[in-house]
């Protein structure tokens, strides 16, 4: 019994908190403008990506990227627009509707044999079919709305969407649609509603969609439904297929994303207090059934992107903040521990707007370009234990540590070229970094503790993880 106890406390560590950050190949860039990772999803097994983005590397892929494991690998065309000297689209959200991956965004057209394909001309809203993106009606007449698709969610077998525009069109005509759209997946119904807004800058938007109780939840940047007086919707509603109704005041600004965790509807987004102005929130909240809570010390700045992790079952959040509400450093990525926020692996350099788990690695994506302390990530990056299609390569084949016990040097011999070498603790903390410029280096851990430690090596584009004893 004791050899087995003693066992479990030499592994039990390495299993729970071997986790850190690795980049996902190149990541993805832009030749104009800003460039950001907003969306992550899994789709027939495969990691999609959307944003704002051009390459990953050499390859062009124009908005929406797949994972295929060790590249970011384009999606037909991608999305485009004609009216960009990049020729890149703005591609928001993802989401699966009648197996079908649907993606929103701000972008004329998306997939086609070319750019300014006739056919391919989708307006703001675009599906994959396995092969190629397509418009949701077919022509000849228009499809999509006429402006920006910002939101998309799903309630009663039905796909609906939230956004800046006020028509949409299919094979019956052209809609009234004042920033709220219903597909049946064949044509747009009349939408439920008409929403008008005063909140910052002034027209309706939803932002985000959930379910709870049986009612769609959406959230964003309206103070008006159905020609209600403005304010008596703040950035939040319930809709149960005949009635909208509020949650509460709501907030005093919009809110960006929504989840369900463990049975309770929380909000993240740029609000600071309820939309009376009585009880402060700090960019976010937990609905009760009565009245809108603080999450903790909450965060200090906005959430962009609220994440539930349903096989750990953990609350995740990304944003523009950097510290929790008490001051504790939270660089854009924080995880509730039910009863504070945290921050996780060191955050970014920038902000997380994307978050997605899959098996036991979390995937982020933003405006970041380095993770952690220092690691280059452009916009798209993951924090684990082994990460799921990742470029690790084979260490023995490629790299020798020894002594293995190590009382005061350690050597690392790699075939691996410019690569950076740092050591974590159990903890995940980053205890030693150094650039590794020969194949073979030397390693000063005399100043480690006694105890078990990961060391990476890293180069970008492929990543060697290796155990360490110290003595």
């Amino acid at each position: 019994m004791k050899k087995f106890v003693l066992i479990l406390i030499i592994f039990l560590p390495v299993f729970i908190y071997g986790q850190q950050w690795y980049a996902m190949d190149a990541g993805v860039t832009n030749t104009v403008g800003d460039c950001d990772v907003g969306c992550i999803i899994n789709f027939q097994n495969k990691l999609i990506i959307s944003g704002h983005f051009k390459t990953s590397g050499s390859t062009i892929i124009n908005s929406v990227a797949q994972w295929d494991g060790v590249h970011w690998q384009p999606m037909g065309l991608g999305i485009w627009d004609e009216n960009t000297s990049d020729l890149t689209g703005l591609a928001g959200r993802l989401i699966i509707y009648k197996s079908k991956l649907f993606c929103g965004g701000f972008f004329p057209g998306a997939g086609g044999s070319f750019i300014n394909d006739a056919t391919h001309y989708a307006n703001s809203i675009a599906y994959w079919n396995g092969l190629d993106w397509n418009p949701i009606s077919p022509g000849p007449m228009p499809s999509g709305v006429n402006g920006n698709t910002a939101g998309l969610g799903i309630y009663n077998d039905h796909l609906y969407m939230g956004g800046v525009f006020n028509h949409n069109f299919d094979t019956s005509g052209l809609r009234t649609a004042n920033g709220l759209a219903e597909w049946n997946d064949t044509v747009f119904l009349p939408s439920p509603a008409s929403l008008s807004g005063s909140i910052s800058i002034g027209f309706s938007s939803p932002l985000d969609f959930t379910v709870h109780n049986n009612k769609l939840i959406m959230g964003g940047e309206f103070t008006s439904i159905n020609g209600s007086p403005s304010g008596s919707f703040s950035g939040i509603a319930a809709w149960n297929d005949t009635n909208w109704t509020v949650l509460g005041s709501g907030f005093n600004r919009p809110v960006a994303s929504l989840v369900v965790y463990n049975g309770e509807l929380y909000a993240g987004g740029e609000f600071t207090a309820t939309g009376d102005n009585l009880t402060t929130l700090h960019y976010v909240a937990k609905w009760d059934g009565l009245q809108w809570l603080q999450v903790g010390e909450g965060l200090n700045d906005s959430v962009f992107k609220l994440y539930v992790d349903t096989l750990q079952n953990k609350l995740y959040a990304g944003g523009t903040f950097t510290q929790t509400g008490l001051g504790v450093p939270a660089r854009h990525i924080a995880e509730w521990t039910g009863t504070n926020w945290q921050e996780v692996g060191g955050g970014t350099n920038g902000i997380v707007g994307a978050i997605y788990s899959k098996d036991s690695n979390l995937y982020i994506g933003g405006y970041f370009t380095q993770v952690g302390n220092g690691i280059s990530a452009n916009h798209i990056a993951c924090w684990g234990p082994s990460p799921l299609g990742v470029n690790e390569i084979d260490d023995r084949r490629y790299a020798r540590l020894y002594p293995n016990p190590a009382t005061n040097e350690v050597k690392l011999e790699s075939k691996m070229q410019n690569a950076e070498i740092v050591i974590r603790d159990v903890l995940g903390q980053m205890v030693y970094s150094a650039k590794a410029i020969a194949a073979s280096s030397t390693i000063d851990v005399s100043m480690l503790s006694k105890g078990v430690y990961f060391i990476s090596l890293q180069n970008g584009k492929q990543t060697i993880n290796k155990k360490l004893v110290k003595e």
